[in-house]
């Protein structure tokens, strides 16, 4: 469930770079997902405080969903330019980048870092 919850914390902090207001449909309409689906996981985020839901309906991070959010791009980031210098094609690239982002550890993600950055692969 985590990982869905993930792909939800980072599409609204995309969609908030791209536009001030954000709303459930918009996110419905992006991951191309129904409404419902939405609502279940808009709740779940508010019930864990990463999300803030304003009375006009506008969706925003709270500070902590921020901050996970940032460090969610943070990884597809690393992931994209790593993928992308090894040859792999850059849409194919980014959907990789994501799909190792979500599923893995805080653990095994610093011990990539520490491992490309140290044979200046990630530079």
């Amino acid at each position: 469930m985590q990982q869905a919850l993930n792909r939800y914390l980072y599409t609204i902090r995309l969609l908030k770079k791209r536009q001030s207001y954000v709303c459930s449909a918009d996110i419905a309409r992006y991951l191309g997902v129904k409404p419902p689906s939405v609502c279940v996981a808009v709740r779940r985020l508010r019930e864990q405080g990463y999300l803030i839901r304003e009375e006009d309906g506008d969706l925003t991070l709270s500070p902590s969903g921020t901050e996970y959010a940032n460090r969610l791009h943070e990884r597809v980031c690393f992931f994209s330019q790593l993928l992308l210098k090894l040859g792999v094609e850059s849409e194919t690239a980014e959907e990789d980048a994501i799909a190792f982002s979500w599923t893995m550890s805080d653990f095994s993600y610093d011990a990539f870092r520490r491992f490309f950055w140290f044979t200046g692969a990630a530079e």
